[in-house]
């Protein structure tokens, strides 16, 4: 199957290796609505979004492997080399910006600046991602703009994050959005990695920092220390392993990085009070990743997020 660009400017594209992509017209910036099973890559620009309305993606990036069920989305940029495999039955809706406009968000004091991150839609954002695709035509509203619409709803999309922005250290805005968006790759480092391997030192490199000075900013950022965020997803890979296959559990807790079974099981036990074979009674194989009381899902929302969520 080879890959198939996603913001390659076209009108309507026969099913190819059965996927269908239908693109906006040429702008600083395209809507994507494709379907189907196919390979899709970022094309030409510099950030892009991928929200799934429908159905289940794979995403492969240098920061590691996503799976998205509906709701999620996903914001990442060209360095980040990143493909998406879409299955059978699903519809992601895309935004791609050039550098011009990505630039521009970033400068901007009053505009949505584009952070690598995942998340979850909030209500209401589906419907509005259908309704810019159907209104595609009549976006654009000038050479090197982005209309107010489309603001609106990256806007919409990573406002819980902007929130953070606070947090970081800085004299000045621009300052402190360099430091959320090298927080944010960070995050999505072990989010992507979520067996295990990475190390804090290997990340604070990654962002410029001292191994100190990056654990001091990880937790005033999302309230928890690195380490034990790094535990929270492996425990939460764990749950999605035992929930949707049948793998022994000793399997299970080597492929989310525990040096023994002994060491899974207490930490396990500790964190949901059970059993992982206790767990997957609870809950049979054809759980669902996407579901809203998936503990994977959880673990990948942002303290006040969790909050505000009751998760």
């Amino acid at each position: 199957m080879h890959p198939v660009s996603l913001f390659v400017p076209r009108t309507r594209l026969p099913p190819l290796a059965a996927c269908a992509v239908v693109a906006a017209s040429q702008s600083p910036f395209d809507l994507v609505l494709a379907t189907g099973d196919g390979l899709l890559d970022a094309g030409r620009h510099a950030a892009i979004v991928w929200c799934v309305l429908r159905g289940r993606v794979r995403v492969r990036s240098r920061e590691g492997g996503f799976e998205l069920g509906p709701r999620e989305w996903i914001a990442l940029d060209r360095d980040s080399r990143p493909t998406v495999w879409s299955g059978a039955d699903s519809v992601v809706f895309a935004v791609g910006i050039d550098l011009a406009i990505q630039q521009a968000l970033q400068a901007a004091a009053d505009a949505p600046v584009l952070f690598p991150a995942r998340g979850w839609m909030p209500a209401g954002a589906r419907a509005i991602a259908l309704r810019l695709w159907r209104v595609h035509t009549g976006l654009a509203d000038g050479e090197g703009r982005m209309p107010d619409a489309l603001r609106g709803f990256l806007a919409m999309l990573q406002r819980e994050l902007l929130a953070g922005t606070e947090r970081c250290p800085g004299h000045s805005l621009r300052r402190k959005r360099q430091v959320l968006v090298r927080m944010q790759r960070a995050r999505l480092y072990l989010e992507g990695h979520a067996g295990g391997g990475l190390r804090v030192a290997e990340l604070a490199q990654r962002c410029n920092f001292s191994p100190w000075y990056f654990t001091k900013i990880f937790h005033a950022l999302y309230g928890i220390g690195p380490q034990q965020f790094a535990a929270q997803l492996r425990l939460a890979h764990a749950c999605r392993l035992l929930s949707t296959t049948r793998l022994p559990v000793t399997e299970i807790s080597a492929a989310c990085g525990f040096d023994n079974p002994c060491s899974f099981s207490r930490a396990f036990r500790a964190r949901h009070g059970m059993t992982a074979s206790e767990y997957r009674l609870l809950h049979p194989h054809g759980f669902t990743a996407g579901d809203a009381a998936d503990p994977w899902n959880a673990a990948m929302q942002h303290p006040w997020q969790q909050a505000r969520s009751g998760r």
